[in-house]
């Protein structure tokens, strides 16, 4: 993807989009994936993300979990994806040898113009490009806490190797009827009627007691029946 960004570079805004692209798909991803697996624990199911019927804790933790996955996807567009790219963005320097130190160099020919890397060894490079403040940030924290570093970094393999397998075994596993979703959606079926036949019965409840309220109240300010005088 570094080769790709930095070509595209050279017809703005090409790049932009790819680089957008590439980060929604991520996103976009985690949240197909959550949505369709549920939150879950290790293989421990915890709750399931339905349409209509979701419940508020399971709500707020998608909501956590959505974080995390923008977090982590900082981390690995900016060190696994295109490290190049989210360091240095388009930016060039001009590899032409000096005759003295204190020259600046001139490629008005474009011809050392080179695209600025981590691994470019030059005096011009070092004194021209500039990495990108996420990515600073990023390297500063990997580095003075280099156990969460080391961590973050193979994390990033193990997942594509469990990404691997799982697709290799979905390809092959025949798909289960879900049975918890239907036990599911009859448990809330099941509460909502609960709850509405309790709606029903306090409605009733507060109807008597405000009725006779109000006729203990007309019958004390004079207002209720009289009876008339035959004579």
């Amino acid at each position: 993807m570094n080769f790709i960004l930095v070509k595209a570079a050279k017809i703005f805004p090409i790049d932009y989009v790819v680089f957008l692209i590439i980060v929604m798909f991520f996103f976009f991803s985690s949240v197909v994936g959550m949505a369709t697996i549920g939150i879950r624990f290790l293989w421990l199911r915890l709750f399931q993300i339905r349409n209509g019927h979701t419940s508020p804790q399971a709500l707020l933790m998608g909501t956590v979990m959505l974080t995390l996955m923008a977090l982590a996807i900082n981390y690995a567009v900016a060190n696994m994806v295109a490290p190049q790219y989210s360091h240095f963005g388009p930016q060039t320097y001009c590899d032409k040898p000096l005759k003295h130190p204190t020259d600046q160099p001139d490629c008005t020919e474009h011809r050392k113009l080179k695209p600025c890397s981590e691994t470019a060894n030059s005096q011009a490079a070092k004194n021209v490009c500039t990495a990108s403040v996420g990515s600073t940030f990023l390297d500063t924290i990997t580095v003075n806490f280099s156990f969460f570093g080391v961590v973050d970094f193979w994390a990033q393999f193990v997942f594509l190797a469990v990404y691997l397998i799982v697709f290799i075994v979905s390809l092959f596993r025949v798909p289960k009827l879900d049975q918890y979703e239907a036990e599911a959606d009859a448990e809330e079926e099941e509460e909502e009627g609960l709850l509405a036949s309790t709606g029903r019965r306090f409605g009733a409840t507060w109807q008597d007691i405000t009725g006779q309220a109000g006729k203990k109240q007309g019958t004390s300010n004079g207002t209720g029946p009289r009876l008339e005088d035959n004579e």
